[in-house]
């Protein structure tokens, strides 16, 4: 049963996830702001990837944790967060971390996770997640609109990508006692690392370029991408570690920590970039 809900929100949830994101109007300024916060989101997480090769090679982390912090639950948590509290428009530039983000997880990260020394690019291009991403450009550029009463059902099942998620992690933790979930050194380290470095250094990098400084315009759209560079570890990691039998309750530990804490840590990342760009 936890196998089957961890495939539902995968392969057909996520999707619908995805699809509705690119569900917008568009104009020449959003193109460019878009196109400025994917090329941020990527080299913001490839430099969580080259950060967290070097901690594992460093003995600090193990390939559970090592994914944990590179890719964060950026879908189904901040994006209705910025729904609700910046407006559905802004999702669209949200929606640029999230490309990003699916297209390394289920290349880089997936490999990864089924220990195969090479990316399986058929598996890769055949993934719903990666055909809900060309579709909805697609459609994006092509100013195709869904039909309302599909809209409707897309937007049903995007909404339930959430509570399935959690439900799954809810059941990978079901054998484990909180006291374990507490006393988890390492869930601690990968939670700080997640939460606070990373956000942290993204934000310096950011800051000495002096980017922001000159362009001021792109404030709003660089925040949104910093409230998903500050998200705790990714649902993701923990329901394709199911399938996989990769330390799944490790993985849905950090998830569950990461949610915690992120209620503190988020607003305290938003507040540190408002207070050097905003």
């Amino acid at each position: 049963m936890k196998k089957q809900l961890a495939k539902l929100s995968l392969y057909v949830l996520s999707p619908c996830l995805i699809i509705k994101a690119f569900q917008i109007d568009v104009t020449p300024e959003r193109i460019r702001g878009y196109l400025l916060a994917l090329v941020f989101s990527i080299l913001v997480q490839g430099g969580f990837i080259l950060t967290a090769a070097i901690l594992k090679r460093a003995g600090m982390l193990g390939l559970v944790e090592e994914l944990s912090i590179i890719y964060t639950n950026c879908g189904n948590l901040i994006l209705p967060i910025v729904s609700m509290t910046l407006g559905e428009k802004m999702v669209f530039y949200g929606s640029a971390y999230q490309l990003s983000y699916n297209l390394l997880f289920w290349t880089h990260g997936a490999a990864r996770l089924q220990d195969s020394p090479r990316i399986d690019w058929k598996k890769v291009l055949l993934n719903p997640n990666i055909i809900a991403i060309a579709c909805g450009i697609f459609m994006l550029l092509a100013r195709i609109s869904l039909p309302g009463p599909v809209d409707t059902a897309i937007e049903m099942l995007a909404n339930m990508v959430g509570p399935i998620s959690m439900l799954v992690i809810g059941m990978t933790l079901a054998g484990s006692s909180l006291l374990r979930i507490f006393t988890d050194k390492r869930a601690y380290l990968v939670t700080f690392l997640r939460l606070i470095v990373l956000p942290l250094l993204a934000l310096g990098v950011l800051r000495v370029s002096g980017f922001l400084a000159r362009f001021p315009e792109y404030i709003p759209v660089f925040r949104i991408s910093f409230l998903a560079i500050s998200a705790p570890p990714g649902s993701n990691v923990a329901q394709v570690a199911v399938l996989y039998n990769k330390e799944p309750v490790r993985a849905g530990i950090y998830n569950l920590m990461g949610m915690m804490l992120c209620m503190f840590t988020i607003p305290l990342i938003d507040y540190l970039y408002m207070m050097c760009f905003g």
